[in-house]
């Protein structure tokens, strides 16, 4: 079997302009594309399960207090990022909402869990339903609180494409007093039921110029 360059095997694993399944932005890797630092290593189709984003940055803020999230970019939205204020004193919320068929998310305390690197989120955890929660409560008031103030991390979920039931994640960070959030991207795991674990401690950032280049070091 003839050796396949890194670009040859994106071009031949590569899904269609215009199908469904092809979303821009969005790469198709498996959990093993970054098994080692300089190492792009790209599995068969059948191996290809894991939907990345790309890094997103969408920002929740005043200048754009609702963001969205569409995992498999079929115009249904999974989750819904805001940001609520009040005023007197002036306190900034960051706000989960889920909103597509049967989307819930991995809870600590009341609130959505901030994941760390390498955990699992599979049918082993327990997801709540929530209509609207906290991620982040700050400002000028004495009411702090959320998982997220002032930190970053992962969201573990789980969600349904035609009718099968989906697991992922969302990297999100708010900053001190919750006035503005990032969504900074997102994955998901393309085979029903199946488990997906948040990225170790590497930046996948390191890995996307190997990747649309080609070059493999």
């Amino acid at each position: 079997m003839k050796k396949q360059t890194l670009i040859e095997r994106l071009e031949l694993y590569g899904r269609e302009e215009g199908t469904k399944e092809n979303t821009p932005g969005k790469l198709l890797l498996a959990t093993s594309a970054a098994a080692t630092v300089g190492a792009i290593l790209v599995p068969p189709p059948a191996e290809a399960a894991i939907v990345y984003s790309g890094v997103q940055d969408k920002v929740v803020s005043t200048g754009q207090a609702q963001q969205q999230v569409d995992f498999n970019g079929d115009g249904s939205v999974e989750f819904t990022f805001n940001l609520s204020a009040t005023s007197a004193p002036y306190t900034y919320s960051q706000k989960l909402a889920v909103t597509g068929t049967a989307a819930k998310v991995i809870e600590n305390g009341g609130k959505p869990a901030r994941l760390g690197g390498n955990y699992t989120i599979s049918s082993q955890r327990i997801f709540a339903a929530i209509s609207s929660d906290d991620l982040a409560i700050g400002g000028t008031s004495a009411a702090t609180g959320g998982n997220f103030l002032d930190a970053q991390g992962y969201l573990g979920v789980t969600f349904e494409i035609d009718s099968n039931i989906h697991y992922g994640w969302i990297q999100y960070k708010a900053n001190n007093d919750a006035s503005v959030g990032t969504i900074i991207d997102w994955a998901y795991e393309d085979t029903p039921d199946k488990a997906i674990k948040t990225p170790k401690k590497f930046n996948w950032n390191l890995f996307l110029p190997a990747i649309i280049t080609g070059k493999n070091k």
